[in-house]
């Protein structure tokens, strides 16, 4: 609140007095006291994170083209306390508490819109009431629906390599507001992997990609397998060992060996979460990481139903929760992983909820036959 004084001038002495008598009694202040409601700051307050490190984040990886403008904004930010937001008749800009403006683009300003919104979810405890409001929400229509959409894209993003098809993981983070939402973050390796079954009949392109892309193709291929190999197949170019048929051959054993694994994984960065965050509208409660498990691509149809594995397991230890969502033939299961409440190990989950519902086979059979024409 600020305090206004104002002025008051009151005539203090008897209504009679006239300029005729020559006396007049002198005008006295008197002081009234109003309370003004103080203007409220323009703008929303930035998250912390949002502040630091998130500005220098989306510079550090370039994240949608906004790295330049965003290591600006890092710098101007410095030492200036709190940030806040403020959008005006299509103008975006950070304003600091002295008042102080530094204009912002749309992109930027929408980002930064967003990411505010994603840190200001409100966190979940896992209580058994909740357990059983998920366990309801989960097979609703409304969810049931926005699994078919998760699976429907895993198969449409399938890794074809030669004639050996591989469905891909996709997973991001799971939100509950008046429904719940899976928000799909791109996968980190999923370009590089495309690009990696592309060369599979080129040695010397597959050494470059290593060359170009070293990190991320030593998380492709973690145990070196490829790398090895292509070593071992530059010599026998050299040397002229086996038929090239062979050499052939052998490649692209390797290849699907490194592709049916990576593809069976999801993996990010803050690059990719970043991405993932800007790109969508947050509200509600957090529910933490998710990610799918889609069926294998059998010689008739969809094949295959996959728990949670160890590396899922060991994703949840660190993050401290995670969703999985395996596909069924006639639906879907979906596990909680949470850690056990006195710490160690996760025990072996049993579903969550599980669905099984008319129409789901034929519907995915249908897609089944349908990428197989492509």
């Amino acid at each position: 609140m600020k305090i206004r004084a104002l002025l008051v001038f009151a005539c203090l002495g008897a209504a009679g007095a006239t300029r005729a008598q020559e006396s007049w009694v002198p005008t006295l202040p008197r002081f009234e006291f109003h309370s003004v409601a103080a203007k409220p700051p323009e703008g929303e307050p930035l998250a912390a994170n949002v502040v630091e490190p998130g500005l220098k984040l989306l510079a550090d990886y370039d994240v949608a083209g906004l790295g330049a403008e965003s290591a600006r904004a890092d710098a101007w930010r410095k030492g200036r306390g709190e940030m806040r937001l403020l959008e005006n008749q299509g103008g975006w800009s950070l304003k600091d508490a002295a008042g102080s403006a530094f204009p912002l683009s749309a992109a930027l300003g929408s980002a930064l819109r967003r990411m505010n919104g994603y840190f200001g979810l409100s966190g979940t405890e896992l209580t058994g009431d909740v357990r059983e409001e998920l366990k309801r929400l989960f097979v609703t229509p409304e969810t049931v629906a926005a699994v078919r959409r998760v699976f429907e894209r895993s198969m449409a993003e399938t890794v074809v390599s030669g004639g050996k098809s591989y469905t891909v993981e996709l997973g991001g983070a799971l939100t509950l507001d008046s429904s719940l939402r899976f928000h799909i973050v791109d996968d980190l390796l999923r370009p590089t992997l495309r690009e990696m079954v592309a060369r599979r009949d080129d040695p010397a392109a597959l050494a470059r990609l290593f060359a170009s892309e070293p990190e991320k193709m030593a998380l492709l291929d973690p145990m070196g397998i490829l790398k090895n190999h292509l070593i071992k197949r530059a010599q026998w170019d050299a040397e002229n060992r086996l038929t090239k048929e062979k050499r052939d051959a052998m490649l692209h054993m390797v290849i699907d060996t490194v592709a049916e694994a990576a593809a069976g994984h999801y993996s990010g960065d803050y690059g990719t979460q970043l991405k993932g965050m800007i790109s969508d509208d947050w509200s509600g409660r957090y529910l933490g990481n998710w990610h799918c498990h889609p069926p294998d691509a059998g010689p008739s149809g969809w094949t295959g139903e996959y728990p949670p594995s160890e590396d899922d397991y060991e994703a949840a230890a660190k993050n401290g929760q995670e969703t999985v969502v395996a596909f069924a033939a006639d639906g879907f299961d979906v596990y909680l992983l949470v850690r056990a409440e006195k710490g160690g190990s996760f025990s072996r989950a049993e579903p969550l909820a599980s669905y099984r519902g008319a129409g789901w086979r034929e519907h995915f059979q249908e897609i089944f036959d349908r990428l197989g024409r492509r």
